[in-house]
């Protein structure tokens, strides 16, 4: 009897254990990053990193001094990107207003995993998701005078 309140306990706590979704879990499913900054007719810039690499890239005037770069980037970078995307706050962050070429500026981020694609225009500061993205574009910003 006493064999078998124990097989059932630790049985319990294994299922707990592995049904639990741990960051690391999520961060995993993460395949690219990428955020983009549009100025309207002024130009555009762009930042894209992935597991092993990181690029970037600006068009039109407003963009002289935004660096080009295509770099393989380092693990633990990218594991410091990763780590600050929670994937259930992504599913609940609500897009803003698209704004377009002629209209003024867009923030695009878009987040790529296993299973889904995720594209988030101009995050309202009050939506679900905002400070992790804001996070997340400082950080981009950060890594590129690091890959120059």
């Amino acid at each position: 009897m006493k064999i078998l309140k124990i097989g059932f306990v630790l049985s319990a706590m294994t299922m707990v254990l592995l049904s639990c979704t741990t960051t690391a879990q999520t961060t995993s499913t993460i395949k690219s990053i990428s955020y983009t900054h549009t100025f309207g007719r002024g130009g555009s810039t762009f930042i894209t990193a992935t597991k092993d690499s990181l690029e970037s890239s600006a068009r039109g005037g407003r963009t002289t001094e935004f660096p080009a770069i295509k770099k393989k980037i380092n693990t633990a970078d990218w594991q410091m990107l990763v780590s600050g995307i929670n994937i259930a706050v992504l599913d609940k962050t609500q897009s803003g207003e698209k704004r377009g070429h002629y209209d003024g500026p867009d923030q695009i981020f878009r987040i790529r995993t296993a299973d889904k694609e995720y594209e988030i225009y101009n995050v309202p500061t009050e939506s679900a998701g905002y400070k992790q993205l804001e996070k997340l574009k400082k950080d981009l910003e950060n890594l590129l005078p690091k890959y120059k």
